[in-house]
């Protein structure tokens, strides 16, 4: 009986040692840890972990527009009816090209007008000539001959304002001569273009009635344009004007355009809390154009801290990892948080202090085997 009850307490104990020494063994494994192989450690680089200075990234969302100064909106001088229409879209167009024609009553009226107050000023010059000479004879008292004059200037006056009026409706200084000299008037009158460029809009149709208030065509050059974004009020701080910018086009695949922050809005939108920045873009090759969606990506105030190349980072479940060196053959996977990157090197927040050896090159073969000796 004794010995019966030995060997239970044999059994007993040696199955409690087999227990202690599997956790010891499962504590001695790390499964983020990895040993490599002489074979991998040849496909391994890594280096220490340093301050690496990188300027503040900030990626805006933007779109191209026109130079203010490179467009013109065009409408009709006067009220009419288009009767012919020369100007299409996308036509490229000279100053003074004409783009359409129209048949004005307004305009007829107007040149009658010119024609009377012509007419009232060479009566009213007879006038007081006349009465100069029946001054000079004493027949006529020097008030009626200055009431003559009176006359002369506000029929003057108003010959001055009907001829800026036609100045006004588009007429040239040599078609309004010419009313005044043949007393003839011409109800068609054309649209010019304001400046050299292309046609990027267009409103009208012939037999359509214009008013002088409407945008019937729109000019550009697009020679140069504005990249323009809208940066958050808080964002604000990191930017100046200067920056430079790396302009992202999605329309076009790696196609990428480099600038400076030419301005630097003064005013915050009250409703979107933004300021305007913008950059300006040679755009000779004509690809971009306005409205165009792109994205700003701005490089504000440089900030130095730890830092890897962006190569060393290992994404696991959307968790960024690094492997650290921690013996000749043996890579420790840790987790880390990221900060600031730019094309080549990221910061890191936490998880890494300067100085430890991380992996630059291979971490995708480390993380490989990590996985392989799990199963």
């Amino acid at each position: 009986m004794k010995i019966k009850y030995l060997l239970i307490m044999l059994v007993v104990f040696l199955g409690a040692c087999s227990e202690k020494s599997d956790e010891a063994e499962a504590q001695r494994i790390n499964p983020n840890e990895v040993v490599a192989s002489d074979s991998m450690l040849q496909q391994i680089k890594f280096q220490q972990a340093i301050k690496i200075p990188i300027k503040r990234s900030l990626d805006i969302p933007g779109s191209i527009e026109v130079k203010q100064n490179l467009l013109a909106r065009i409408g009709s001088p006067v009220q009419g009816r288009i009767i012919e229409i020369s100007g299409m879209l996308g036509q490229t167009v000279k100053q003074g090209d004409v783009l359409a024609v129209i048949n004005s009553t307004e305009l007829a009226q107007q040149q009658l007008n010119y024609i009377k107050s012509v007419q009232m000023v060479e009566l009213k010059t007879k006038a007081y000539e006349r009465a100069v000479l029946l001054f000079d004879a004493d027949v006529v008292s020097e008030a009626q001959k200055l009431e003559r004059k009176t006359e002369l200037s506000a029929a003057k006056a108003e010959m001055e304002a009907s001829k800026d009026q036609l100045f006004v409706m588009g007429m040239t200084l040599k078609e309004i001569e010419a009313i005044q000299s043949e007393t003839q008037i011409d109800a068609i009158t054309s649209i010019v273009a304001k400046i050299d460029g292309k046609i990027i809009k267009k409103n009208v149709n012939v037999g359509q009635v214009v008013e002088p208030t409407e945008d019937i065509f729109t000019i550009a050059e697009l020679s140069e344009v504005w990249g323009v974004a809208q940066v958050p009020e808080r964002q604000i701080g990191f930017l100046k004007e200067g920056d430079d910018i790396l302009i992202d086009v999605p329309a076009y695949e790696e196609k990428h355009v480099e600038g400076k922050i030419s301005y630097l809005g003064d005013i915050v939108d009250p409703v979107t809390r933004t300021v305007t920045i913008r950059t300006e873009i040679d755009n000779s090759h004509g690809l971009l154009k306005p409205d165009m969606l792109i994205t700003m990506k701005v490089s504000g105030k440089e900030v130095e801290k730890v830092g890897v190349p962006v190569n060393a980072i290992v994404s696991i479940d959307d968790i960024p990892n690094v492997f650290i060196k921690i013996a000749d053959n043996k890579f420790l996977l840790r987790p880390v948080t990221l900060g600031i990157k730019n094309k080549e090197f990221i910061h890191i927040e936490d998880g890494l202090l300067e100085g430890e050896e991380v992996v630059i090159d291979g971490a995708f073969h480390l993380n490989n085997e990590r996985l392989y000796a799990k199963e």
